[in-house]
């Protein structure tokens, strides 16, 4: 399943609405952690590269299918 383009904006919403809270803002980067210990780190710009969005989610284990989901 292809991801849609989205916002940093869109993606920290999704990310909330999955269980992550924000824990650290630098620059344009955002980090995120889930209770169970899963953190992402991801970029806040207007729009967000799905490779970079894909591989973010990949290594924070985050089905793809869920995530648009809960767009």
């Amino acid at each position: 399943m292809k991801l849609p383009l989205l916002s940093g904006r869109d993606v920290l919403l999704t990310l909330n609405r999955l269980g992550f809270e924000e824990l650290h803002r630098k620059g344009s980067h955002v980090k995120m952690k889930h209770p169970d210990g899963r953190k992402i780190v991801f970029p806040f710009h207007k729009e967000v590269d799905r490779y970079t969005m894909k591989g973010a989610l990949k290594d924070a284990d985050v089905d793809i299918e869920e995530f648009i989901n809960n767009i």
